[in-house]
């Protein structure tokens, strides 16, 4: 096949492309590989296994992923050890962000745009037989990837992310009587539907600590939900919101015991409550905790304030839903003015990633219309992130078996341990025993936290919501510069 640009920007392939039903095969093993590692998870351990899954299958993804970046700062290539630095200063920035105001709906999109570009040069790679030196850019994808994002109104209630996450100590929890849990206040909690829960990730079984739930309705505007789901013994969990520049004296007395019945904080469920906000700036919230003898265990809690997601969401003002209109159609004119001029060289591109998108719009509408399945589904980032991590997998042994007739070049004396041992990675046998290993020693972490009553400080490492920093990490240091060869840029000028 003569050479032809197939992307915006100065792109040529002076090689015979694959078929595409390559870059299709693979996509749907990927789907396959990613449906399946989440099903199993979720058949043993619901909700928490998609979780565990992520941070599993995340750490040796993330290391991978460094391990390349890292090499070119080390060996000070053109630009790489400035924007290394430009890109820890903004992970630090994020994470600062994340730590004050908790913008898991952001990483979320952060997160899906990485997945979406990546995706891109897979597929670029994969046509050209591994043989690319350049980056891909394709005209028209950005404005498109933020015109699905707007389809899909990608409100923060569309994803499981806390507000607040509060860290307490067995010596913070009252031992009979009252205790406040207070965090940074919500400003725009009034009529807001909330929920909030306690667990204990590291404790194996009930904790020595019980608070109280009501057996008459208490509240008319939520429920007692036990492992996020609705508990028949019980209507309400005894408690109380607490709202800035309210007096933090506890309330009167706890309630008639006649009227409500303990309730275990349990390391094996999740204990909460939904309920709407009366007032703007929650602050807090009064919970009573009755304590049944002591723990051999180390006891530690975490308290979480979510929005309530399984409240439908409000429509849209109809101020915003004509802007929400207007950007729609400022994002089609620009998806067609910069791909237009040239769909026809990326026209079997777009037919890929139409079919990539109609998967992931099927899979997502499915996992909504099946909300309320006693089988618990994961959220459509979750699916995402998984299907990221075996994407990079298949792409890399694929990759690799593609280069393996190919004679490296023997390793020079000049050439560094570091870049040796990147060396010795591009062997399949090599690669897979890394691979495995450390998806082990992952698990094996993972497992030692979340089921065997891990330390406490484990969960820095293993704790879904703690990995969400890393994957921030992982997503901006892959903004890093690319190293092109002489011979493509030579061709990028011809």
């Amino acid at each position: 096949m003569s050479s032809h640009t197939i992307a915006g920007r100065g792109l040529t392939l002076n090689t015979a492309q694959a078929p595409i039903s390559i870059a299709l095969r693979n996509l749907l093993l990927t789907f396959t590989l990613a449906l399946t590692s989440l099903a199993l998870a979720g058949f043993f351990s619901g909700s928490n296994g998609y979780e565990m899954l992520i941070v599993t299958m995340g750490w040796p993804h993330i290391i991978l992923g460094f391990l390349s970046n890292f090499g070119k700062a080390l060996r000070g290539e053109t630009r790489a050890r400035s924007s290394f630095f430009l890109l820890a200063l903004l992970t630090l920035v994020l994470w600062t962000l994340h730590y004050s105001y908790m913008i898991t709906g952001f990483i979320s999109i952060y997160f899906t745009y990485h997945v979406f570009r990546d995706e891109v040069f897979i597929y670029f790679q994969t046509r050209a037989r591994h043989k690319l030196r350049d980056s891909v850019y394709v005209a028209g994808l950005i404005p498109f990837i933020l015109l699905m994002f707007f389809v899909t109104d990608p409100r923060p209630q569309h994803y499981r992310q806390d507000l607040r996450r509060v860290e307490l100590g067995a010596t913070q929890l009252s031992a009979n009587g009252w205790t406040l849990i207070t965090f940074n206040p919500v400003s725009y909690s009034f009529g807001q539907s909330f929920y909030f829960y306690l667990e204990a990730p590291h404790l194996n079984g009930p904790s020595s600590y019980n608070t109280l739930a009501s057996l008459t309705e208490s509240r008319s505007d939520g429920e007692i939900r036990v492992a996020d789901r609705h508990w028949d013994q019980a209507s309400d969990l005894v408690f109380k919101p607490w709202f800035a520049n309210d007096n933090e004296l506890a309330p009167p007395q706890n309630p008639d015991n006649g009227k409500t019945i303990p309730v275990l904080v349990s390391g094996d469920y999740r204990l909460g409550q939904t309920f709407k906000a009366e007032r703007e700036n929650l602050a807090g919230i009064w919970v009573p905790i009755l304590r049944s003898g002591t723990s051999k265990q180390a006891e530690h809690f975490v308290f979480h304030l979510t929005q309530d997601t399984s409240v439908p969401l409000a429509p849209l003002s109809p101020t915003m839903q004509r802007l929400r209109h207007s950007l729609l159609v400022l994002l089609v004119a620009l998806v067609l003015w910069k791909a237009l001029p040239r769909f026809k060289q990326n026209r079997i591109f777009w037919v890929y990633f139409a079919i990539f998108i109609a998967i992931f719009a099927a899979l997502q509408k499915g996992i909504r219309a099946a909300g309320g399945a006693d089988f618990e589904l994961p959220v459509m980032f979750q699916l995402i992130v998984v299907f990221h991590y075996w994407s990079w997998y298949v792409f890399s042994f694929g990759r690799l078996r593609a280069t393996s007739n190919t004679t490296p070049a023997p390793p020079s004396i000049a050439m560094s341990a570091y870049d040796r041992l990147l060396l010795r990675l591009r062997n399949v046998s090599t690669f897979t025993v890394l691979v495995v290993g450390l998806n082990l020693l992952s698990a094996a972490g993972v497992l030692w936290y979340s089921k065997f009553s891990g330390p406490a400080p484990l969960r820095f490492v293993y704790d879904y919501s703690y990995f969400l920093y890393f994957l921030v990490f992982h997503v901006t240091f892959s903004f890093g510069p690319k190293q092109s060869s002489p011979k493509s840029q030579l061709a990028s000028q011809a």
